[in-house]
C-alpha cells in the first residue's frame, strides 16, 4: 500500500532526517512500494514536483533531491500501484493543480469520479489519467464550486467514500495543509524544539538539539510512524486535519 509523507513548518526547512536517517525512514518505505516515488514543494509559493515511477529505495536521485530541498510545505510519496501502469513517471504522486500538490493513499472509483468532473477539471491530466489524479481533480472542483475549502472537501470524501474506502490524501495550496483519513492509519506529530521533550535515541535528541538551534518548528504527517521516541498521533476514522500558516492545528470530522 502507499505510503504518505508531510510537512509544514515555520520556515523553510528540509526533511533529510525524515527521509534518509530516521528509524522508518521514508526511503526505506520505497521498499514494499516500489512502482514509483515523487516530492513536492513550494519555491516562491510556485508548487513543484519531481517524480519517478521506480523505488526509492533504489534511487539516488531520491537522497539527491532530499538535500536540496527546502520549504515551508513539503509532501512525499511513494506508490504500489493498483491503478495504472506500475513503472510510468507521470501516474508518480503528487500531482499539482494550479496552487494544490496532492498525495493520496488507497484506491477509489474513477469512473465513477470520472462522470462528476466538469470542464476545466476534466481536461489535460497529467496521468494516464488514475484513479488518485482523478480524485484531486474532483476535490479541487468540489472546493472551488462551494467557495470554501474545508466545505468543498467535505462535500467531495462525503462522495467518494460512499463507493470506495481508501481516500486518505494529503493536500496544500501552499499556504495551509489539509490530510484526511477515511480508514488507513494516518498519524501526525508537532516538533517543538522549545517544548520539554526526551528520547532515548541519539539521532532524535541531535535532530531535536538542531532544529533549536535553529528556531524551527514543523507538523509532520505520515501513513507510518517515522521515529520510535516521539509522540505521534493517530487521526480519528474521517477526520480532517487542517493546519494554518502559523502551524495552528484544527481538526474536524468529515464523516
Amino acid at each position: 500500500m502507499c505510503r504518505l509523507f508531510g510537512l509544514s513548518a515555520n520556515k523553510e526547512v528540509d526533511v533529510i532526517f525524515s527521509m534518509l536517517q530516521a528509524s522508518n525512514r521514508f526511503k526505506k518505505q520505497g521498499k514494499a512500494n516500489p512502482h514509483g516515488w515523487g516530492i513536492g514543494w513550494y519555491e516562491k509559493e510556485v508548487p513543484k514536483v519531481e517524480k519517478y515511477g521506480k523505488s526509492a529505495f533504489f534511487s539516488n536521485r531520491f537522497d539527491e533531491l532530499v538535500k536540496k530541498i527546502k520549504s515551508k510545505i513539503i509532501i512525499a510519496h511513494v506508490r504500489l500501484a493498483t491503478s495504472g501502469s506500475s513503472d510510468s513517471d507521470s501516474n508518480a504522486h503528487p500531482f499539482i493543480y494550479n496552487q494544490w500538490i496532492f498525495a493520496h493513499n488507497g484506491t477509489v472509483n474513477k469512473k465513477k469520479i470520472l462522470k462528476l468532473l466538469r470542464d476545466p477539471y476534466n481536461q489535460n491530466f497529467t496521468s494516464e489519467p488514475i484513479d488518485s489524479e482523478v480524485y484531486f481533480r474532483y476535490l479541487i472542483q468540489c472546493i472551488d464550486e462551494k467557495g470554501d475549502k474545508i466545505e468543498g472537501i467535505k462535500t467531495a470524501v462525503n462522495e467518494v467514500v460512499k463507493s470506495s474506502g481508501g481516500a486518505n490524501f494529503l493536500l496544500s495550496d501552499g499556504l495551509k495543509f489539509y490530510a484526511f483519513r477515511p480508514g488507513r492509519e494516518l498519524y501526525f506529530l508537532k516538533r517543538d524544539p522549545l517544548s520539554p521533550f526526551s528520547c532515548s535515541s541519539d539521532e532524535t535528541y541531535a535532530l531535536i538539539e538542531s532544529k533549536k538551534l535553529a528556531n524551527e518548528k514543523a507538523i509532520l504527517i505520515a501513513t507510518e510512524k517515522l521515529t520510535e521516541d516521539e509522540k505521534w498521533k493517530e487521526l480519528l476514522n474521517g477526520e480532517l486535519l487542517v493546519i494554518n500558516e502559523n502551524l495552528e492545528i484544527k481538526r474536524e470530522v468529515l464523516l
